[in-house]
């Protein structure tokens, strides 16, 4: 698939940039130069006061916001270290004393110097200020495009990318700094922590906005930006923070009824397990399913995942599915015995989601270390399988939540072969209500596509089930403590409890 030309390997990379209380990235020339200066920009080095001047480059600018999604959703991110390390689904199996921040998080142990966090704050706000930056380029721009609303879709792209990072922050921190333009250095240090109520009150509305203005779906080279659709499952997820759950259902029933998604996922025109299989090929990019889908390239100097590195064992002896060369990962996210139990009998997902060891190719023996298959790519060196992060089942889910209707918690379960919820075979003594039916549905179907701890917090669970488990966890600690290194730098940002 072609993919989508981004302006990181072009200005970004060449434009200075000086972190600011961790909040921003800011050019360190806007706060030093003077006026005049501004317009002596030398005609051989590829600098802001000569980029931004037509189409392409505009268009440039909001695909490198793409890349920051990239980032973010990829290993280490925040919906990683909030959806799944810090959730009842992964454990860290070979610890590090030098460096126990993986740890920490995973036993709600976490201090606010710990390294993980301030990376994936600092990830997403680097995000956040590269967006701002392509949102007002666009708005002040003379540009004629060559295509009517072309300006205007991607104007919707870039606020909809910008509203999905928030998202992403509010739920794993609560009230953060909430710039909508490029701030100075100075003006940054007044950008204190905004309430969560005001920051989803403004993602609803360039949600909404943003919608009028992205079509049903892309071809060629554009597949895989997000849609209509997309916008309306994010505002779903946002309604969803608010407790506004008659405007989410009305987003979820748009998406449903558009008819544009399927369980179908390889589109065969059989809905069955080898749909599943399919979402997690190394080859699979943006099926039927996807909805929205972070876009990774496989091969040397592309744009690659790190998922499979940080999620395979950590293990000398450990290897891909057939292949011969050892590769020892990281280590992070193993599956705990507790999700490989959950597994119902005879579910195909089971084996399609994760393998419970390998064999050591010179013992012959076997050696029992889980490790996740989702990010499955034999092009280990430099992986590109595409990351699903909301797809046709996760509505379907949710949608089934927010109704009480199980009809669409059984169309999941029928795509696995297993029996509907509500008959005899149903594993109605585990699971005997609706709502106990959908969220072990929802960990199964979506094990490792960070989602887990995501929902517990939504629905209320969270410490109930955690601390069942043995993991100590309290209402405070739902939401990560502020990294200190923000704090230092502005001690006006206040810390969570």
């Amino acid at each position: 698939m072609k993919r989508f030309i981004s302006s990181s390997n072009l200005l970004l990379k060449r434009k200075k940039l000086v972190p600011v209380f961790f909040l921003v990235g800011l050019p360190l020339f806007l706060a030093s130069c003077k006026k005049g200066a501004l317009d002596l920009y030398p005609e051989t080095t590829l600098t802001e006061g000569i980029f931004y001047k037509n189409e392409t480059q505009l268009t440039q600018a909001v695909n490198d916001g793409y890349r920051q999604l990239e980032r973010i959703y990829d290993a280490g991110g925040i919906p990683d270290i909030y959806g799944e390390l810090a959730s009842d689904n992964v454990f860290i199996k070979a610890t590090s004393g030098g460096n126990p921040w993986s740890e920490d998080i995973n036993r709600h142990d976490i201090d606010a110097d710990n390294g993980k966090l301030a990376t994936a704050w600092n990830t997403a706000y680097n995000g956040i200020y590269i967006i701002n930056n392509a949102i007002e380029q666009l708005e002040k721009t003379t540009i004629v495009f060559s295509t009517d609303g072309l300006r205007e879709r991607l104007l919707a792209e870039a606020k909809t990318i910008r509203a999905l990072i928030y998202f992403n922050l509010v739920q794993a921190w609560g009230g953060v700094p909430f710039p909508l333009k490029v701030v100075s250095p100075q003006d940054s240090y007044n950008y204190l922590r905004e309430d969560k109520a005001v920051i989803l009150t403004q993602l609803v509305s360039d949600l909404k906005a943003a919608k009028l203005n992205l079509p049903s779906s892309y071809t060629g080279a554009n597949v895989g930006r997000i849609t209509q659709y997309g916008a309306s499952a994010i505002l779903a997820y946002v309604y969803l923070a608010q407790n506004d759950k008659t405007n989410a259902t009305q987003e979820l029933k748009s998406i449903i009824e558009s008819n544009v998604f399927s369980l179908d996922a390889n589109a065969d025109g059989v809905i069955n397990a080898a749909d599943y299989a399919h979402l997690f090929k190394a080859t699979t990019k943006n099926s039927k399913e996807s909805i929205v889908e972070i876009q990774y390239i496989a091969g040397q100097n592309q744009v690659n995942s790190t998922h499979q590195t940080e999620y395979a064992p950590w293990d000398f002896a450990f290897h891909l599915p057939g292949s011969t060369v050892t590769f020892r990962g990281t280590g992070l996210n193993t599956p705990t015995s507790d999700l490989i139990n959950e597994y119902e009998t005879g579910d195909p997902r089971k084996d399609l989601s994760l393998a419970t060891g390998f064999n050591d190719l010179q013992t012959g023996n076997f050696i029992a270390y889980p490790y996740t298959l989702k990010f499955y790519d034999p092009t280990f060196l430099y992986p590109g399988q595409n990351v699903e992060i909301i797809r046709y089942a996760d509505v379907l889910l949710l949608y089934a939540e927010l109704t009480n209707d199980a009809t669409y918690l059984n169309q999941v379960r029928r795509r696995a072969g297993l029996a509907d919820y509500g008959s005899a075979a149903y594993p109605s003594a585990k699971y005997s209500t609706l709502a106990l039916a959908i969220e072990h549905e929802r960990r199964i179907e979506l094990a490792f596509e960070f989602h887990r701890f995501f929902d517990l917090v939504r629905t209320g669970r969270a410490v109930a089930v955690l601390q069942s488990k043995g993991i100590n966890t309290s209402p405070n600690k739902l939401v990560f403590p502020i990294p200190q290194s923000v704090i230092d730098v502005n001690p006006r940002i206040t810390q969570n409890p």
